[in-house]
């Protein structure tokens, strides 16, 4: 059994490095480095306009209702730093997909009346779910204080 294990072990480790190589040349001779960055990583250019476009509301929201407009404008007054904070937060990620933040499936879906609860994201699926704040002011704290602590539990 351990030979056969060995085998294997050996044999995927050459088809690996024989696909690597191979791909190494194609991507060479296809796309330049900046090119090929882009591709793995992402675009750091992030238009919000293009994200609020695309983005679909759920559970009682639309994008008429007070809470998503003053939600818009909190987003388009942060920072850069901030707004990648937020992307972050929302889905796992601080960079735009290849083709930009339009193509995202965002979705922003009503987590509840107002309360003191922090807004949640699902990373996985690109959900926000936001609870309906009483004002705009209440709701930039909570969009903050969650960005500002998404990573480690708060722990730094």
């Amino acid at each position: 059994l351990s030979h056969k294990f060995f085998f294997f072990k050996q044999k995927t480790a050459y088809e690996i490095s024989a696909c690597l190589v191979g791909s190494e040349m194609c991507i060479r001779d296809r796309l330049s480095a900046r090119e090929l960055n882009m591709l793995i990583c992402g675009s750091p250019k992030l238009d919000f306009t293009e994200l609020q476009k695309a983005t679909v509301y759920a559970d009682g929201y639309t994008k008429d209702s007070p809470v998503i407009k003053w939600f818009w404008e909190v987003v388009h007054s942060l920072t850069p730093e901030s707004q990648k904070k937020l992307l972050f937060f929302v889905t796992g990620a601080d960079r735009a997909p290849i083709k930009g933040l339009g193509s995202l499936k965002f979705v922003i879906a009503r987590n509840g009346p107002d309360t003191h609860r922090l807004p949640t994201a699902h990373t996985c699926f690109n959900i926000m779910l936001l609870p309906e704040y009483s004002s705009k002011e209440k709701l930039r704290e909570k969009i903050l204080t969650a960005i500002e602590n998404a990573q480690g539990f708060g722990l730094r």
